[in-house]
């Protein structure tokens, strides 16, 4: 996985950009080239501070309609919730904060329609249960529409780059470390060490240690084994002088770190190995992506509610602020067109950023400290993609690029993703290498993967003004041009012309899982309180996977409270609680 996989929780921003100003300093100081001031940028999202909404004064308007379900959050487990809830013919009222469903999986289109990734960009060969998820959505063809083609993932590393970093020719290349790790993750999954959702009902082995811990511990666990491949890679390891004795492993975890940061929200040091192994050993396998990246999913699942009206009501810009329980059910709180709004149902689904439950499910901090304990201890990343529309292809050799300059600093961002990689239009042109030719418009699209600090690291700036999340945009994307620029005119005599940036930006997108979190956490923070289900992926892993697991499990929940007789589906895997 990786937020690839990851992340379904809704578009925010402004704050973000400024945020990272108020913790690194002036944007000048970030060293960015100056030729990065030339384009128009546009901020996407409504900012940290919607998350505590100016409640309007005046009178209540009370919705007079009485729900099976409210969902509280309109992503992907959300929008999972609801197709299942809706499935049995329950009524069922979706109220998203921002202006469009999907979270992060909300792919776009230029103004003629062409499609392109805007963040989350694909998900992983599916277990059983994910798999029938994806079939109920219409994404049962993704095998043969979706897969992402060679070369997936590749490394600008001190500015040579390694295209396809897991395939056998480039193993070669790199230092020998490379060859033992990948070999040892693949034995880890094999001996059952990597579990899937939900992870806190399977083998918690790697959970007692970091990822960082993991990966050096590699080179001893491959020592001790007998078979002749483990001999002849770790013999190769020992013999490789350009193997660093102070830490053999470091080169790995170099481009680990990027990994973690991208997918997990901070470096393999801070990370749950059980975390990290789950995603990383997708990246040695089939991946799958639309033209929209995981959005795919969003569109076809909001064109199933839609078709659903009767059942599914959506309310959008409608920001929850108070979750009660009575003896009849619940009771929501939510602020829409300027107005306070009260909704009344059975039960509610909470598919929203965990970390704000306590402000907003009534009486949570009384009755169950344990959880809102486990929620405190929970730590976020922030998180940005910038959208650089670039005249031309200059670069369409791969689809993913992990980048780590000779100068890498822990403010860079981590890769670059080729937004209209999977556009039919586009993806004939032998992986998009061959430069000979070139496609038939010149309407590139870079996408820049960007975590920022952790959310308990950041000190809050009073300097809340769109210009200088503007400056911030723009010295982002003038590091990754004084990264690539070099590089492309080397290597194909070409340029990067970048004439517009949309920044997408998320506070707290990335929720960290530190050693212990599946162990110590994971079922007291799925676990249900009174009439309110949990549905977000800050559960286990910031995925696509998970957000699609969770949310078909909290309506499983709610089904089993309301249907006599109802017990998952064969496949299920849903803690029933």
């Amino acid at each position: 996985m990786r937020i690839s996989q990851r992340l379904e929780l809704p578009l925010y921003g402004l704050i973000t950009l400024i945020l990272f100003v108020g913790a690194c300093g002036s944007p000048a100081a970030w060293g960015a080239p100056a030729r990065a001031a030339g384009f128009p940028v546009k901020i996407r999202g409504s900012g940290e501070t919607s998350f505590t909404p100016v409640i309007p004064k005046g009178s209540t308007v009370t919705d007079p309609v009485r729900y099976d379900a409210i969902v509280v959050g309109g992503g992907l487990a959300g929008m999972t919730s609801a197709l299942y809830l809706t499935d049995r013919g329950k009524k069922v009222l979706i109220l998203e904060k921002e202006e469009a469903l999907g979270g992060l999986a909300f792919g776009g289109n230029l103004p003629d329609g062409v499609p392109f990734n805007r963040g989350g960009s694909y998900w992983a060969a599916p277990y059983e249960e994910e798999e029938k998820i994806l079939e109920h959505i219409g994404l049962g063809n993704f095998s043969e529409l979706y897969t992402i083609h060679e070369p997936i993932d590749s490394y600008l590393w001190n500015g040579k780059f390694y295209p396809g970093i897991w395939e056998e020719e480039t193993v070669e290349k790199l230092p020998a470390s490379f060859a033992l790790f990948k070999h040892e993750l693949k034995l880890a999954d094999k001996a059952g060490l990597i579990p899937n959702q939900p992870f806190e009902e399977q083998n918690l082995e790697l959970d007692a240690m970091n990822a960082a811990e993991w990966i050096r511990k590699m080179p001893s666990i491959a020592a001790a084994r007998d078979d002749d491949e483990s001999r002849k890679i770790h013999e190769r390891f020992r013999k490789d002088p350009s193997i660093k004795p102070a830490d053999p492993m470091g080169d790995v975890i170099g481009l680990m770190d990027l990994f973690c940061r991208s997918a997990l929200g901070t470096t393999t040091e801070r990370v749950s190995a059980t975390a990290f192994a789950n995603f990383y050993i997708s990246e040695i396998e089939p991946r799958y992506s639309g033209p929209k990246g995981t959005g795919q999913a969003t569109k076809l699942l909001e064109n199933i509610l839609a078709e659903r009206k009767h059942l599914a009501k959506v309310r959008l810009k409608a920001t929850v602020t108070k979750i009660r329980q009575t003896k009849q059910g619940v009771k929501v709180e939510y602020v829409f067109g300027g107005r306070r709004h009260e909704a009344s149902g059975d039960y509610a689904v909470f598919a929203a950023q965990l970390k704000f439950a306590p402000r907003i499910i009534d009486e949570l901090s009384k009755n169950d400290p344990d959880r809102v304990k486990a929620i405190e201890e929970t730590d976020y990343a922030h998180y940005s993609v910038h959208v650089a529309f670039v005249k031309g292809h200059p670069f369409r050799a791969t689809y993913d690029t992990w980048t780590r300059a000779a100068d890498y600093s822990p403010q860079d961002f981590t890769d670059v993703i080729l937004g209209r990689w999977m556009d039919p239009a586009i993806r004939g042109y032998e992986g998009m290498r061959d430069f000979a030719k070139s496609p038939a418009d010149d309407r590139g699209i870079l996408l820049i993967y960007h975590p920022f600090h952790l959310a308990s690291e950041l000190k809050r700036s009073k300097a809340m003004t769109k210009e200088h999340a503007v400056l911030v945009a723009r010295q982002a994307v003038g590091r990754m041009l004084e990264i690539y620029s070099p590089f492309l005119k080397k290597t194909w005599g070409t340029k990067i012309d970048v004439t517009s940036v949309e920044t997408n930006t998320w506070p707290y997108s990335i929720h960290i899982a530190k050693p212990g979190h599946f162990t110590r956490l994971a079922r007291l923070l799925r676990k249900p309180f009174g009439r309110v289900f949990f549905a977000n992926n800050n559960v286990g892993t910031p995925s696509f996977e998970e957000a699609l697991f969770r949310g078909h499990c909290a309506a499983n929940n709610v089904l089993k409270r309301t249907v006599d007789g109802f017990a998952n589906e064969a496949w299920s895997r849903c803690p029933l609680e």
